[in-house]
């Protein structure tokens, strides 16, 4: 019983992150949605690599690893739906597609236990990261 009620709060908390990131980009003016959009893919590409690099490191059990990747995917793909409706670049539109699929890759990388798959996913993280970057030069303290 204990297992099961903690293995229910360690995937709630997997989930949280998505959701609150969702609530707070629903909440946001439709003028400020692109970059509001944007800021929420960096955001979930930067969670994506640190995930990737503590279950390499083998300090995140493959569970947790999936279990998180699975949400940040879904959360892109949200986003990725919303940018389809928007008016922006295809290039946007591009990148929010290539970060749902990476990381759908490093989750199914991650249970398989394929550790260059999930390499070339992450690496593919950081190359969305730097676009998003270059995309908004303000974004460049926070993201070196």
């Amino acid at each position: 019983m204990a297992r099961i009620a903690a293995s229910f709060v360690n995937i709630t908390l997997c989930l949280l992150p998505g959701a609150v990131m969702l609530a707070c980009l629903a909440a946001c003016s439709s003028s400020n949605a692109a970059g509001q959009q944007a800021q929420t893919s960096k955001s979930a590409a930067n969670s994506a690599i640190m995930v990737i690099d503590n279950w390499i490191a083998g300090a995140v059990p493959s569970h947790y690893a999936e279990a998180t990747l699975r949400s940040l995917a879904q959360t892109l793909a949200d986003l990725d739906r919303q940018l389809q409706r928007t008016d922006v670049s295809d290039s946007s539109k591009q990148l929010a597609r290539q970060l749902t699929a990476a990381a759908g890759r490093a989750e199914d990388a991650i249970k398989s236990g394929n550790q260059g798959q999930v390499e070339q996913a992450r690496q593919d993280f950081r190359n969305a990261v730097a676009k998003l970057v270059v995309a908004n030069p303000a974004d460049q303290a926070t993201n070196p």
